[in-house]
């Protein structure tokens, strides 16, 4: 006995929707998108050529496509041909991957992201899904569509460069200059510049037509030694036109793609080489990457930001920035701890509860009866001296100034030094007033009762979302190039987790 199937019976067509689950993702992608202003989609008007796909199926299909981890134009285009939801929410279309490739690799697809991660929040807020309260902050590194072996190193690149500068004013003092009579008169200390290299060039190349018309015009039987001459004159442009100038152009432009940077990849030359956690040759292994800030309450991404710079420390003050708001209250892990971080919030009038370096180490019982602990060291505040543990005074020496060499930011260090530093515990005493008066706020608030409670639940917010974006999804590495479409590349798998957290948490209600 088995169960009737027959493929010879005509069948009258059926609504698609009627075919699939009444929970499934693919409404609520639906109803958020279709719900979205049309004055958000106004910027994809054009009266150029045939007419275009409307935004709304394209962003819809994109959301659906890497909700199921699929982020291959080629194998969207697929999925409206033979995936069922995708048919029904793309009105049975077909659109080509070449369209699809363009649409989000375009500029308008980012605004539209931002639009829409914007609505999504006012949405979750007005269902009380979120509180905006507090906005947990957190990094992490991503490959970039990138050949691992297309590097180029500043260091190396001002090597090279400094390389050169001597090559080329030695070249033109000793090879050059003694051969052209109206030879330019440089300083032998001065460098070189891209201009001068191409007035050197252009007055061998005149010589050369000098030499040539003379000869022309004054032909010698025998050797000629004006010839001679011709033959080492048209070797030096060569060498100026094919090999310093050309360098020299590819060196000033590595130094302008380099923009604070110590590296960056051939292949994609806003990605930097950084180290990753998940490194499958397990030796440290340097990737092309970018570092992907986000800012999440509820497990929900509210906002989200692409850096070039692989440290959580130098992100944090422009992510703020660009946040559609000022968030009330922060919390983000040790990695954002640094006194320049909390001076900025402090500034800005924004609550935080972020780990300094030292936090965890700092509550120990062995840090706690240490030497090293401040606390067990005694200030004379009148003498201006403080007292090692062990009876030793360290008398005040100078003030020191430590500046952060990418952002400019400066640190006020007072230095204090024993009279015998020899057989002092330790040579110097570096105390800086401002960053320990702030330690010492933080750890306040973060052992309180309440921040302790709201810190620990950081690790439950953004824990998961990295989870869930790597391993569910699958996207470990980006699938376009350059730091905008990156970007969007991030937004559309971002949004689409947050669309499928909201789905469940609608089928449950």
């Amino acid at each position: 006995m088995y169960v009737q199937y027959t493929m010879n019976q005509t069948s009258l067509p059926l609504e698609l929707s009627a075919c699939i689950d009444p929970s499934h993702i693919v409404f609520s992608i639906y109803d958020f998108v279709d719900s979205l202003d049309e004055n958000y989609f106004g910027i994809f008007e054009t009266q150029d050529g045939r007419p275009a796909y409307h935004p709304k199926p394209l962003v819809m299909s994109l959301l659906y496509a890497y909700s199921k981890g699929v982020f291959s134009g080629r194998k969207i285009e697929e999925m409206m041909v033979e995936n069922l939801p995708m048919q029904w929410l793309v009105a049975q279309q077909v659109i080509s991957y070449r369209t699809i490739n363009r649409f989000r690799s375009s500029e308008k697809c980012s605004q539209l992201l931002e639009n829409i991660f914007i609505e999504f929040t006012i949405q979750l807020k007005l269902e009380k899904l979120i509180s905006l309260e507090n906005c947990f902050i957190d990094g992490t590194k991503i490959e970039a569509n990138a050949n691992k072996y297309t590097f180029v190193w500043k260091k190396a690149t001002e090597r090279f460069a400094e390389r050169l500068k001597v090559s080329a004013r030695e070249y033109y003092f000793e090879e050059i200059q003694p051969m052209v009579d109206a030879g330019i008169q440089y300083d032998e200390e001065l460098e070189l510049e891209e201009s001068m290299l191409q007035e050197i060039t252009q007055l061998v190349e005149e010589e050369v037509e000098k030499l040539t018309e003379d000869i022309e015009e004054n032909p010698v039987k025998g050797p000629d030694p004006r010839k001679q001459t011709r033959r080492r004159l048209k070797k030096h442009h060569r060498r100026m036109s094919q090999d310093f100038l050309p360098r020299k152009r590819k060196y000033e432009e590595q130094f302008e793609t380099f923009e604070g940077r110590n590296s960056y990849s051939k292949t994609d030359t806003d990605a930097t080489f950084m180290r990753m956690k998940d490194d499958h040759m397990m030796n440290g292994q340097l990737k092309a990457g970018y570092n992907i800030q986000i800012g999440i309450e509820n497990q929900f991404v509210l906002h989200y930001d692409v850096y070039p710079n692989p440290t959580d420390t130098r992100t944090l003050q422009p992510f703020i920035n660009s946040f559609p708001h000022l968030p009330k209250r922060i919390v983000a892990d040790a990695g954002y701890g640094s006194e320049e971080n909390l001076t900025y919030l402090d500034k800005k009038n924004i609550d935080h509860l972020i780990k300094y370096n030292r936090f965890d180490k700092d509550q120990k019982k062995k840090h706690k009866i240490s030497d090293k602990n401040l606390e067990n060291w005694l200030y004379h505040e009148e003498e201006n001296t403080f007292t090692h543990p062990d009876g030793t005074i360290y008398y005040y020496s100078h003030q020191s100034k430590r500046r952060n060499k990418w952002s400019g930011y400066t640190s006020q260090v007072t230095v204090y030094k024993p009279i015998d530093s020899e057989n002092a515990p330790q040579k110097a005493l570096y105390y800086n007033e401002k960053y320990q008066t702030l330690k010492t706020i933080e750890a306040a608030k973060l052992l309180s009762k309440d921040g302790s409670a709201i810190y620990a639940q950081r690790q439950i917010e953004v824990e998961p979302v990295f989870g869930q974006i790597k391993a569910v999804l699958g996207f470990t590495r980006f699938n376009l190039r350059g730091k905008s479409k990156v970007k969007t590349d991030i937004g559309l798998a971002l949004m689409a987790n947050n669309l499928k957290k909201y789905a469940k948490i609608k089928a449950i209600k």
